[in-house]
């Protein structure tokens, strides 16, 4: 198969790709910063470099790869090596370097690089966020100085786009606790000096040189700290010859400087002075700007990716529901609706709810077919959490990096009032730093004002209740609506894109399976409208009865019915069943609502 075919595969499995040469040195001015999977991109690349291996960048790819260089004879000791530290099967592809046996583990989920690493008698390195692994199929030259012929990397194990969650024990991986080296040049180190040819002497100064790059250090501070340990012959007894070290110099001076630590001060303080700069750098370049992708999607068409979605209706219109067909495809890699590809898998999904008791919700899961993702890429919490449903602010980065984070409903993130632009603006910082910190969705569930249900359109206006910071920050709005709110439960759902910043979509209609609350797109809807029924009807009580219901959860289905007649509002035994088994599991069920 030729590079460019190969390049292409990968990318319709949701790689972000970039061609290197044969030394792995890369072809592009940026690295891995430029690996895209705009088609017409990366035929330009293969036009013009035909013979170019295929490089992954793993990270943007939403997954880690395992790096296993060190420790391994044959597949039988990888195997077994999997087994005892509880590592699942995985798409496992082998390196090109022979007769060494190094192998790559790919995992769905972003991680940060962590170097190098040990375990159980195996050495490598996570390449994620922060690197870049070759594709199966590519052919580089391998060795310190990459002048031995290798053979292409060949797939050993499992599907490519078909990837086991990363398993715990390789997110806790830690580089090796370094000894003293009893060298002054070298104070730190876990190879014993001098380092010899066939020892990884590359990856030695490499790392020696790592803290001049985490201090900010460039090409040449690096280039002349890795000559004077080149040159010393009780450090390196093979040295490394000028232009392979100058490489390797280079390699080292491209990784990213980590943003230092807060530094934390005792009383009071004077604030930090400004250092003068370049206005200029205030703004984005050129550069930046000719390498921006175009807007992507985790589902063709509906779920924009890197982007605040809201998902908004009137109380009991299946926003719920909605909400969680998009996490069973974002979890299976069905299509949504039956009619919206997957394009990418995010890491995991978090959903946060804290408006459900554990048992109605839980129901809900099993029935829509999550139940086997929970725990593994499906994460939920409800009332019933112990310590309370967490906040936004209260994810750590693991949790966040390449998730879609669902929050069920806005006004019970708010600190609070919801009609209060103060107050809505916190959460809009919150979901922003959600994205900074590498979400890579965030979906909020909103309320509709009661004009929504009697008007005959659907609107961004009419869509959200409270502040209008909420419709300010979202970048795509997904309104919903019951076309026959008289009959909930075979009613067709309306759902219109009402906030179209970065694409359009004709508003659609789907059909609730009754038994599995699973939603199908209804052939010949494209361009539906709110249908003539309105809920003209509709007693505009419905918040009330459901606050109600809420407040007093152990009346009984008729006591409730009565107290609601008492109070105006005109509910029946089978609706408050209904009702009461949607928010707590209980009741009497007569369908998925």
């Amino acid at each position: 198969m030729k590079p460019l075919d190969i390049a292409l595969d990968h990318t319709q499995a949701g790689f972000y790709v970039f061609p290197v040469r044969k030394d792995k040195g890369t072809l592009t001015p940026h690295g891995f910063k430029d690996a895209t999977r705009d088609e017409g991109t990366i035929r330009e690349w293969w036009a013009e470099w035909p013979h170019a291996n295929i490089a992954i960048h793993p990270g943007r790819s939403g997954i880690s790869v395992l790096d296993i260089d060190h420790g391994l004879e044959d597949k039988a000791a990888l195997d077994a090596w999997m087994e005892r530290n509880g590592i699942p099967r995985t798409y496992a592809v082998r390196s090109g370097s022979r007769p060494e046996y190094k192998v790559h583990l790919y995992f769905a989920g972003a991680l940060p690089d962590v170097g190098s690493w040990e375990l159980d008698g195996c050495s490598g390195q996570i390449k994620s966020l922060g690197g870049y692994v070759l594709a199966a199929g590519s052919q580089a030259l391998h060795g310190e100085k990459h002048d031995k012929p290798g053979v292409p990397y060949e797939v050993m194990d499992g599907q490519l786009g078909v990837f086991a969650p990363v398993p715990e024990v390789i997110r806790t991986l830690r580089k090796p606790k370094a000894e003293s080296s009893g060298n002054a040049k070298v104070p730190k180190t876990r190879w014993d000096l001098p380092v010899h040819e066939g020892e990884d002497r590359t990856g030695f100064l490499m790392e020696q040189c790592g803290q001049l790059r985490n201090l900010g250090c460039g090409f040449d501070a690096i280039f002349a700290h890795m000559a004077e340990l080149n040159d010393d012959p009780e450090i390196v007894a093979d040295p490394i010859d000028s232009e392979r070290l100058g490489q390797t110099a280079k390699n080292s001076a491209k990784y990213l400087v980590p943003e230092p630590p807060p530094i934390a001060v005792v009383g009071k303080s004077k604030p930090a002075e400004k250092t003068a700069t370049d206005w200029r750098e205030h703004y984005h370049t050129r550069d930046e700007t000719e390498h921006a992708p175009p807007p992507e999607f985790l589902i063709k068409g509906f779920l924009q990716r890197q982007a605040i979605v809201g998902i908004a209706g009137y109380i009991a219109q299946k926003k719920s529901l909605i909400t969680l067909n998009v996490s069973y495809s974002l979890c299976s890699g069905e299509p949504l609706f039956g009619c919206f590809e997957v394009l990418r898998k995010p890491s995991r999904i978090l959903y946060l709810c804290p408006e459900m008791a554990l048992i109605g919700f839980a129901n809900r899961i099993k029935k829509i077919g999550l139940l086997p993702y929970v725990g593994e890429t499906f994460f939920y919490a409800t009332m019933s959490i112990k310590d309370g449903v967490v906040k936004p602010p209260q994810l750590t980065p693991e949790e966040v990096e390449g998730a879609v984070i669902i929050l069920d409903t806005a006004i019970r993130f708010v600190e609070g009032d919801e009609n209060s632009s103060q107050h809505m603006k916190v959460l809009a910082s919150q979901c922003f730093d959600l994205i900074r910190m590498g979400a890579e969705d965030v979906i909020v569930l909103a309320h509709s004002n009661k004009e929504m249900i009697k008007s005959a359109e659907l609107t961004l206006d009419n869509a959200m209740r409270g502040s209008s910071e909420l419709t300010a920050f979202l970048s795509s709005c997904w309104a919903t609506r019951l076309q026959d709110p008289e009959h909930p439960y075979e009613s067709p759902s309306l759902l219109k894109h009402v906030k179209p910043r970065d694409f359009e979509a004709d508003p659609f209609e789907v059909v609730t399976d009754r038994e599995t609350g699973r939603m199908t797109f209804v052939d010949g809807s494209r361009g539906a409208v709110v249908a003539k029924k309105t809920a003209s009807n509709i007693d505009g009580k419905e918040d009330q009865a459901v606050q109600f219901i809420r407040d007093n959860p152990k009346l009984s289905l008729r006591k409730t019915a009565q107290a609601l007649r008492e109070l105006g509002i005109k509910r029946s035994d089978s609706w408050v069943g209904n009702k009461k088994h949607e928010l707590f599991g209980t009741g009497v069920q007569v369908s998925v609502g």
